[in-house]
C-alpha cells in the first residue's frame, strides 16, 4: 500500500465520519433530530422577587403615630408573606404597597396631629402672656 493511498483512505474514513454525524444531526428525511440531549435547560420556574412586607414600618407607625391607620397596615403586612408562599404573587405585591400607603397615612396623620399640638401650645403660651401684659397695665 502507497502512501497516496494510505492518505486517500484516511480521507474517505473521515468523509465517511463527517456523514454518519451529519445523518445523526439532521435524522431522517433531513429533519432537525431533537432528542433528550440537544433540549436546551429550562432551569426550575422563576419566582419574582418577593416584596417587602413593611411589617417594621406598620408597627412603628401604630405605636408612634395613629393606632387605627397602622392597624390596617399591619394587617396588609402580615397578608404579604402567606400570599407569596402560596403562589399569588400579584396579591403579594398589592397587599405589600397596601400596607407601605397605609403606614404612610399613619405617620402622616401622627405628624399633623404632632404640628397641631405645637401650634395650640403656642397660641395657648401666647394668649397666656398676653392676658399677663394686660392685667399689668
Amino acid at each position: 500500500m502507497s502512501e497516496f493511498d494510505y492518505q486517500n483512505q484516511q480521507q474517505e474514513s473521515r468523509q465517511d465520519q463527517n456523514q454518519n454525524y451529519q445523518n445523526y444531526q439532521n435524522g431522517p428525511y433531513g429533519y432537525q433530530q431533537t432528542g433528550y440531549g440537544n433540549q436546551p435547560y429550562q432551569g426550575a420556574p422563576q419566582q419574582p422577587v418577593k416584596p417587602t412586607t413593611n411589617l417594621v414600618w406598620a408597627i412603628l407607625t401604630t405605636i408612634l403615630c395613629c393606632l387605627p391607620f397602622g392597624i390596617v397596615s399591619i394587617v396588609y403586612a402580615a397578608k404579604v408573606d402567606s400570599l407569596y408562599y402560596t403562589g399569588h404573587f400579584l396579591e403579594a405585591k398589592d397587599a405589600s404597597r397596601k400596607a407601605g400607603i397605609w403606614a404612610i397615612v399613619s405617620a402622616s396623620c401622627g405628624v399633623l396631629f404632632l404640628i397641631l399640638y405645637i401650634i395650640s401650645i403656642v397660641v395657648a403660651a401666647s394668649s397666656g402672656i398676653a392676658a399677663e401684659l394686660l392685667d399689668l397695665s
